[in-house]
């Protein structure tokens, strides 16, 4: 009976064999009915569960244990209460049937081992094959003795795990950057590449720095843009879709490289050089690391000083420059210009400074401050008798948030402005990755009586569906796309198209950048309701507004 009931639930071959010989003595007292026999039973039994006992095999202890029981109880109710003999059967019968019952049981459990074999090749991952930094810090030492002569250390990093490890898990995550480093290896099968000896003992090219950082060197000796070369394949390969836990998935590479020839630059040195390089330019795909890139860093760690003690009121200043109907030459409006009268570097535009301005944490109250700013401009035009608007600049997610909107109701309804006196232009990428809460938000900004403007039209890559769902005033089309208006069968038909589609929708196409006659005229032809450049006006300090509009009006009415 134990024999028919535990052989189902266990693989051990002692326990195996303690359940025949158990099964065995047991149809034997059934046979024979001798008394020593259930002596040896017992004791037969006892090393049965303890070899359970030390195998840990719960299931085959509870069948055992049960079947001992029944089959005991049974067999005195048959000595001494002239049971019948066909209850015995009928128990081993049952029991067996349990055991079965329980075989499914027993799968699941046999199952487990090859999953856990499946999740330790998920972590399992060749990153821990490659040489690491101090691996590649030694070769290229080694190396340098040897070939004095130039070479060149490539910085590879890996983006777009963050929503991989959110989604999907982080093993997975891991699986997708070994996929990632083993596309790369094979690219770097080249000669020229440095050999890093690997904790396996095998010469790897490339190495892993840790997280999502890779390198490798390569000597520029037989040719000097290899490295380059290099690189553009890494790119392509990498491109390709990864097919992850049944998902597609899209990785990005970028790579950063910086000479070696200069002796005096530690391998720690030009890792510093190839990481500044990639953070300083996180837009850019490809970086080559040049000397300048430490004077900005440092000029820039200077400024962000500086800007901790900024005085708005004394330090920054609004220009203006005019933006010129095309069908009349009067002016549409003007637009307020940031600078920052910087103590050591003179008058600084924005564009020189705004990124400092939001990585030290005061694009919010700038932006406060330029509008409050415009808004007092804007009624001293009022008061005499100029119905003019004027636009300023946001830098971007601040304006998208219930206090900021607040704040622009307020100065509107302080300053008594009416609709369209004020006018707000935002970068285009703005635009093109707005959720549900954005276009509140937008909406919003219509409803208190702001006229919005897109500007850098042309400068930011853009989803042509998106264009027509842009409910804003004005679009401002970027200088590189009239620029070459020397070829102006490409240029015009490219352009044209765009602005026929806005003035379809009810959006006034302003062209920037104009500086010319020819230029004006090539902008006119396009249809666009107005233009903007030095060609009218250079950037003037708002101090002299009222004048130059009063001598502009002498001139031009």
């Amino acid at each position: 009976m134990a024999m028919v009931c535990a052989l189902c639930v266990t693989q051990n071959p002692i326990l195996r064999l303690s359940l025949v010989v158990n099964g065995m003595l047991g149809l034997a007292i059934l046979s024979l009915s001798e008394p020593w026999l259930i002596l040896l039973l017992a004791i037969s039994f006892c090393f049965h569960l303890w070899q359970a006992f030390r195998t840990t095999n719960w299931l085959a202890i509870i069948i055992s244990v049960t079947a001992a029981l029944c089959f005991a109880v049974l067999f005195s109710a048959h000595l001494l209460l002239d049971v019948a003999f066909y209850w015995l059967v009928s128990a081993v019968i049952m029991l067996t049937v349990s055991g079965f019952f329980n075989y499914e049981e027993a799968n699941e459990e046999e199952e487990v081992p090859s999953l856990l074999t499946h999740h330790n090749e998920i972590d399992k991952t060749p990153l821990s094959d490659l040489p690491d930094r101090k691996a590649l810090q030694d070769g290229f030492l080694h190396f340098r003795q040897q070939h004095p002569n130039n070479c060149a250390l490539v910085v590879i990093r890996l983006e777009g795990f963050e929503s991989v490890n959110q989604h999907i898990g982080r093993d997975f995550g891991d699986l997708l950057l070994a996929q990632s480093a083993s596309r790369i290896k094979h690219q770097l099968e080249s000669d020229s590449v440095l050999s890093v000896e690997a904790p396996s003992g095998l010469h790897e090219k490339l190495a892993h720095l840790g997280g999502l950082n890779f390198a490798f060197i390569c000597s520029l000796e037989e040719q000097q843009h290899h490295h380059e070369q290099l690189i553009n394949k890494i790119r392509q390969v990498t491109l390709k879709p990864f097919n992850v836990a049944n998902c597609t998935i899209e990785v990005k590479v970028r790579a950063s490289y910086v000479g070696c020839d200069n002796p005096e630059h530690s391998f720690d040195n030009l890792l510093s050089f190839a990481n500044l390089a990639l953070d300083a330019n996180p837009n850019k795909e490809i970086v080559p690391y040049h000397a300048n890139m430490m004077v900005e860093q440092l000029e820039q760690q200077a400024r962000l000083r500086e800007l901790s003690n900024l005085d708005f009121a004394s330090e920054l200043e609004l220009y203006f420059q005019p933006i010129i109907r095309n069908s009349d030459e009067r002016i549409e409006f003007l637009e307020l210009l940031l600078r920052w009268q910087h103590p050591k570097q003179g008058i600084l535009a924005a564009n020189k400074f705004i990124d400092d301005i939001r990585v030290a944490g005061l694009g919010y109250p700038v932006a406060a401050y330029v509008i409050e700013r415009a808004a007092e401009l804007a009624m001293a035009l009022r008061m005499e008798g100029i119905e003019l608007p004027l636009s300023i600049n946001v830098f971007g997610p601040e304006m998208l948030n219930e206090e900021f909107i607040e704040f622009v109701d307020r100065i509107f309804s302080e300053h008594r402005l009416e609709i369209g006196d004020l006018i707000i232009e935002c970068p285009l990428d703005l635009f093109m990755n707005l959720d549900d809460q954005g276009k509140a938000m937008i909406a919003r900004l219509n409803s208190i009586g702001i006229k919005l403007c897109v500007d850098g039209f042309g400068d930011t890559p853009i989803l042509l569906s998106k264009l027509p769902n842009l409910n804003v005033e004005y679009i401002k089309v970027a200088p590189s796309l009239t620029a070459d208006f020397a070829h102006q069968s490409q240029v015009r038909s490219l352009v044209s198209g765009m602005v026929d589609m806005h003035n379809q929708n009810n959006a006034k196409v302003i062209c920037e950048g104009v500086e010319t006659q020819e230029h004006l005229k090539f902008v006119k032809s396009l249809n666009a309701y107005a233009a903007q450049g030095y060609y009218f006006s250079y950037p003037l300090s708002s101090v002299g507004m009222m004048s130059w509009l009063k001598q502009w009006r002498l001139e031009h009415q």
